[in-house]
């Protein structure tokens, strides 16, 4: 009793009882992908050859470490979903499936659309040499910046479905009704960051707004905020 108490006292996520207790194969494979798709994004920088080269490199720290950390974000959702609850049936299965390929085949984009965005920042103080090395204009920003967005929306519908087939579950995996909101929560919160992505990546690619769009995203944090007020947890006593 104690102990549960203590265990659940120094738990991340203290309000869901985590029913995936110990790691399946599809988690393994899983974070292989994400270590593969990770690296990659280290990778794809130019191997510095002059002075010059190393400069440009070291700069790329910039725009790597944001594709690194949206990178760690989308895994982090994917381990939290699966300690909550531990569900790989048939469904669950194709869907991370078509989830890692996403991911796999994005990460060399998701580094491009970051650079790309860095380029342009730069050329806002007057500096367009990375944006002359990438090839970059204002309109080609725009389009990488939409390609980036319908990436994203695959992402965040993907789960969005994984969340609402264990929502349909809910009998069967016996959660409380605080899980129940949470994972209303997180229903909620997926499919409208999805719509969300979907809007800014064709207002880039479509629009004048190009890479001012990308801006857009930051609503995503009041899409979390929503959430949280549409199905709030109840406190105890």
């Amino acid at each position: 009793m104690l102990r549960g108490e203590i265990a659940k006292g120094l738990d991340h996520d203290p309000n869901f009882r985590w029913r995936g207790e110990s790691v399946t194969r599809i988690e393994n494979l899983s974070d292989i992908v994400f270590a593969l798709a990770l690296g990659m994004i280290i990778a794809s920088a130019v191997i510095p050859q002059s002075y010059e080269d190393l400069k440009g490199y070291l700069f790329s720290i910039i725009p790597a470490t944001a594709a690194f950390a949206l990178l760690v974000g989308i895994w982090h959702a994917h381990f939290t979903f699966f300690r909550r609850y531990g569900v790989a049936d048939k469904k669950i299965i194709f869907l991370n499936a078509i989830l890692l390929f996403v991911v796999l085949y994005l990460a060399y984009p998701l580094r491009f659309a970051f650079e790309a965005l860095f380029a342009y920042l730069l050329t806002l103080t007057g500096d367009s040499s990375r944006a002359i090395v990438l090839r970059l204009d204002y309109e080609r920003s725009g389009n990488i910046l939409g390609f980036f967005g319908f990436g994203f929306m695959v992402v965040h519908a993907l789960y969005f479905f994984m969340y609402r087939h264990v929502l349909k579950k809910f009998a069967l995996l016996e959660l409380t009704e605080t899980e129940l909101q949470i994972t209303r929560q997180s229903v909620f919160y997926h499919c409208g960051t999805a719509i969300l992505a979907i809007v800014m990546g064709s207002l880039a690619y479509f629009t004048q707004l190009n890479g001012f769009a990308g801006f857009i995203l930051m609503l995503s944090a009041v899409i979390g905020v929503l959430g949280r007020r549409k199905y709030p947890i109840s406190k105890p006593g």
